[in-house]
């Protein structure tokens, strides 16, 4: 109990931190040559246990798939990690979270899709605001992370947006800026 406390804590200081840092006049994360399939691949495997433990798949790009983009590499994996911790803690046990990617011209997107229980359109007007938990209480959660995701997401040039309909799961889209030069170069990525 003390340790999970103590956990609990933690997040909630780094939580405050991102907010200080994202709402700080001139705030501009470093934009990095980056991979979003390799991305989601990092993400996926960190949230693996927690997946597993819901019995929930975790379903991710081909390790062969590339989605050439331009962000901050540390900070892709944050939002990354918030989207898929989200997914996996209001999705069903025994059901699946799909991370899929890929370009739209100039847009290099992934998309995490899950099978919860959706949202309304009152609640996805709702959702990317500072402390907004839609009524949730009592799972830890501070109603920071999507907030913070949002603002990062804007910050490296792309947005975050959610796609949800009740009853059917949300899909929530990142996209960033494609890594336009990778296919004429040999692009090194973060």
């Amino acid at each position: 109990d003390i340790a999970e406390a103590g956990r609990h804590l933690l997040g909630l200081v780094e939580d405050l931190a991102d907010l200080e840092a994202v709402e700080a006049a001139g705030f501009r994360p470093a934009p990095d040559r980056i991979d979003l399939a390799d991305c989601a691949r990092r993400a996926a495997g960190i949230l693996s246990v927690r997946a597993q433990e819901r019995a929930i798949s975790l379903v991710t790009p081909a390790e062969e798939a590339r989605t050439p983009a331009i962000g901050e590499f540390r900070r892709v994996l944050q939002v990354l990690i918030n989207l898929l911790n989200n997914a996996i803690r209001y999705t069903p046990g025994s059901s699946t979270v799909t991370l899929s990617c890929g370009t739209d011209g100039a847009r290099a997107w992934l998309c995490v899709a899950d099978e919860g229980q959706g949202l309304t359109q009152e609640q996805v007007d709702r959702l990317f605001t500072k402390f907004e938990r839609l009524g949730r209480s009592g799972d830890g959660g501070t109603g920071l992370g999507l907030y913070i995701s949002r603002r990062l997401a804007r910050a490296m040039g792309g947005d975050l947006s959610v796609e949800a309909t009740p009853g059917q799961g949300a899909r929530f889209v990142l996209e960033l800026p494609a890594d336009m030069d990778a296919a004429d170069t040999d692009a090194s990525y973060v």
